[in-house]
């Protein structure tokens, strides 16, 4: 088959630097929620809030709703659910109602509507509850029903922060980084982090390794980021496992250590972090830590351009520009993963096709 691309060396290593995606409305879990999760374990729990449900009690309306939302004791029934929900806001039960606002926001178990769902919601944060807090500051910030509006977005995450919700305290910092609803203020976004952190929220602890990796809104702090990254890391954080990996194998504030490093980027690919997966292909195919396998690189890369990680993309381009063994050279899918690594942003893929007299595909561009 006639190559068609101009060769380009697979790079040795990663690193990114992104702002943290959103915290989405829905993605909380109130204490309230929390405990009901808990005590659906207990049968008896369970019994007695279908009696008390039956006999029209508001607050156990509301939990049994929630526990038919989560099949927690009792089988999953979003339509019963919603209107237990129904029953309780009507008689003035907050978690039922910003429950309600999900659901309809959602379309789950009831119709989907934007009006309703906002209707419940902002019912909700106007009795204090943190979900409906939280969940109004995101209906302003993505513009959900309504006008984008980063300033009420910021007014109703402050107003959940008060009540020491972590995942509105990731999203004002997020906004402070980016300088949205006000002045950009990186040291007050550290601080909301940290104060996340010390809450014991891994995405507080992974932001802060994050900025003390990069000096943003305080001193740059290579010891101190691998402290945080490693107190996220054990609770499960998949993107500071691949972090720890990664300073491992560029010595950053550590002793270079290939073992480590591959220990903890092999354990966040496993755990489905597309660096880490894109950095496993990267080392099958040169061998590193690894024995040589372009199939099993080709395997790394593709899981992790499913998540639509754009360098994911550009290596499957140019391992099918080039083949390898055990990859047969297939011009037509080089062409097809470097113009979906352009239009997901990837200079390079983009440059490559340029180069090639392809054609170029801007980020974003439809193919």
């Amino acid at each position: 088959m006639k190559r068609v691309l101009s060769s380009v060396a697979l790079a040795a290593g990663l690193a990114v630097c992104t702002f943290p995606g959103l915290a989405v409305a829905g993605g909380v879990k109130s204490p309230w929620q929390l405990g009901l999760l808990e005590s659906c374990k207990s049968e008896a729990f369970v019994a007695e809030t279908q009696k008390k449900a039956a006999a029209k009690d508001v607050e156990a309306m509301a939990a049994l709703g929630y526990l038919y939302s989560e099949a927690c004791g009792v089988p999953f029934d979003a339509e019963e659910a919603a209107r237990l929900w129904l029953a309780a806001a009507g008689q003035g039960q907050a978690d039922a109602m910003a429950s309600l606002g999900y659901v309809y926001g959602e379309g789950i178990g009831v119709e989907q509507s934007a009006e309703q769902a906002l209707r419940w919601t902002r019912a909700a944060a106007e009795r204090g509850n943190v979900r409906g807090l939280f969940n109004l500051g995101v209906t302003y910030d993505l513009g959900l029903g309504v006008p984008v509006d980063k300033a009420e977005a910021a007014r109703w995450y402050q107003a959940a922060i008060a009540q020491g919700d972590t995942d509105a305290m990731h999203n004002m910092a997020i906004m402070l980084l980016k300088g949205e609803g006000g002045e950009k203020d990186e040291k007050a976004a550290a601080g909301l982090w940290k104060q996340a952190a010390d809450l014991g929220d891994a995405d507080g602890m992974a932001q802060m390794g994050a900025m003390a990796y990069w000096g943003k809104g305080m001193d740059k702090d290579l010891a101190a980021a691998m402290r945080w990254w490693r107190a996220a890391a054990d609770r499960g954080d998949v993107g500071s496992m691949f972090f720890i990996g990664l300073m491992y194998e560029t010595g950053e504030g550590v002793p270079v250590d290939d073992v480590e490093a591959l220990t903890w980027i092999r354990k966040a690919a496993n755990k489905e972090d597309a660096n880490a997966m894109v950095n496993m292909g990267i080392r099958s195919v040169a061998g590193k830590g690894v024995a040589r396998d372009a199939r099993q690189a080709r395997r790394w890369w593709e899981a992790a351009a499913r998540k639509g990680h754009g360098d994911a993309m550009y290596y499957l381009g140019m391992l099918f520009s080039e083949g390898d063994e055990g990859v047969a050279q297939d011009e037509a899918a080089a062409i097809r993963w470097l113009r979906q690594a352009a239009q997901a942003g990837n200079p390079e893929a983009a440059r490559v096709l340029r180069q090639s007299g392809i054609g170029v595909v801007t980020p974003g561009e439809a193919l």
